[in-house]
């Protein structure tokens, strides 16, 4: 569990005993390439802790997927709807590759944030965090190049572009796989 634990600490630094409760709650859970983990429509009360390997959310509408998240090892990915407001989730989400992820129950990460500020203190910086990136992503895409948000997607996302497909990648940024395929070729 190295990787959750060392993202965790990076975020806030959680008490050994704090660490312990949020461990001894998680259950590890094997997880092959393209598996469906949240269905869009379906409330799903899990909270997914990265180990190993890459996952997307995607909003699937008319026909089209749209890339909106990428989680890697280390991260946490869940429903939205489903943790937030225990409706069914409107993404999707998929593993990219195989995956090792500890789950745990929203309740009972809810119970944590209860009995340990550091855990609830480490959910508040986490999502203030996923807030803020999700805002620059919006005005990014409104402001920036195709070739400076690729840039961008890279400085935050390091070898994440040899990890997933390309069309993801085009999707996530708001631009064609063919203006990707362009930006690409002049590097």
């Amino acid at each position: 569990m190295k990787n959750i634990i060392n993202k965790i600490r990076q975020v806030y630094p959680v008490s050994e005993e704090a660490l312990q409760a949020l461990l001894e709650n998680m259950e590890v859970r094997h997880y092959p390439k393209d598996t469906c983990i949240v269905q869009s429509g379906v409330t799903d009360r899990l909270v997914y802790f990265i180990e190993q390997g890459v996952t997307r959310s995607v909003f699937h509408h008319d026909g089209q997927d749209t890339t909106t998240w990428f989680s890697q090892e280390g991260d946490i990915t869940f429903g939205m709807d489903s943790l937030y407001y225990n409706r069914p989730s409107v993404e999707s989400i998929e593993t990219l590759s195989d995956c090792e992820i500890y789950v745990m129950e929203i309740d009972k990460l809810n119970t944590l944030y209860e009995k340990h500020i550091d855990i609830a203190n480490w959910g508040r910086i986490l999502h203030q965090n996923v807030n803020k990136e999700l805002s620059h992503i919006f005005v990014e895409r409104l402001q920036l190049s195709p070739k400076e948000r690729y840039e961008r997607f890279n400085q935050c996302h390091p070898g994440l572009v040899n990890r997933v497909k390309l069309k993801y990648i085009a999707a996530f940024l708001g631009i064609s796989i063919y203006t990707l395929s362009r930006v690409r070729a002049k590097k």
